[in-house]
């Protein structure tokens, strides 16, 4: 958690030297013609994430019938904390100040321990363990023009934030709970879909008419039946427009959620967090 904070603080930092150095850059060279919302009406990305993950699950049996189950899925139990995520993004400008957009991406990691003997959180487990993370996420979300001169620009970003969370954890052989050891099977799961409301800024300037930065923060936050959610999603990119039509983008991301998951037979509390590089490829029409 404390990473992700670390992290959280240098984007901060990016963001405000990006306010206070961008204008300041370029300031000799021609006026630019006034860009819109999007260099085309509408494009189409690919990407992928080369991120470090930081994620811990804490399972709350409300019956009474065991302790509390902690998972530090990388710390202790051997999931991956790197991965490459996929993302698809695209968006569709259909009026000088509005756009429409849609994001995606994919977690999937799983993990088994074949030699495993070692307390979560009250419960002892000797024998082997499987922890896997099937994670979605999709943003639909519209975009209104708040300012734009001839090389930079303000979007408020509002939408549909979809949590689609799985994740479970599966121990096989001798499982000890409040002293009493039997020989089986403990599984613990949670699978939760959530639309929550999403709100956020994209910052944008031009340092050419082909080098851009841009700066996106989105806050995502709710509750949706039996799950409460609070997101924060931050990314700087660089961009490049080779032409007219296809663009790349280099940056970093950061993502931190906080999910509580509260039926009436168990509590689920889902700490779910990233940081890395973002790579990606867009192409205008």
């Amino acid at each position: 958690m404390n990473n992700h904070r670390n992290c959280l603080s240098s984007l901060c930092l990016m963001l405000l030297l990006t306010v206070l150095l961008v204008p300041r850059v370029g300031a000799a060279e021609q006026a630019f013609e006034t860009t819109p919302i999007l260099a085309t009406k509408g494009l189409f990305g690919i990407g992928v994430g080369l991120v470090r993950f930081d994620t811990n699950v804490k399972f709350t049996d409300k019956q009474g019938g065991r302790p509390p189950i902690f998972v530090d899925a990388e710390g202790s139990l051997g999931l991956p904390d790197t991965d490459a995520i996929p993302t698809i993004y695209a968006g569709y400008q259909f009026a000088k100040k509005h756009a429409v957009g849609f994001s995606y991406f994919q977690v999937q990691r799983e993990s088994t321990l074949f030699v495993f003997d070692q307390d979560l959180g009250g419960i002892n487990v000797t024998g082997d363990l499987t922890v896997s993370d099937e994670t979605r996420f999709y943003n639909i979300f519209y975009l209104y023009n708040l300012f734009a001169d001839d090389r930079s620009g303000v979007n408020l970003i509002a939408g549909l934030n979809s949590l689609d969370i799985k994740y479970a954890l599966e121990a096989n052989g001798e499982i000890t709970i409040r002293g009493q050891t039997f020989t089986g099977t403990q599984r613990e799961e949670v699978s939760v879909f959530a639309p929550l409301p999403l709100l956020g800024f994209d910052f944008w300037y031009a340092f050419t008419p082909r080098w851009g930065i841009t700066t996106k923060i989105k806050l995502v936050g709710g509750r949706y039946q039996d799950v409460q959610a609070w997101v924060v999603n931050t990314t700087i990119n660089t961009r490049y427009q080779f032409n007219r039509h296809v663009g790349g983008v280099l940056g970093i991301t950061y993502f931190d959620a906080d999910v509580v998951v509260d039926d009436s037979a168990q509590r689920t509390d889902i700490n779910y967090g990233y940081d890395g590089l973002f790579l990606g490829v867009h192409f205008g029409f």
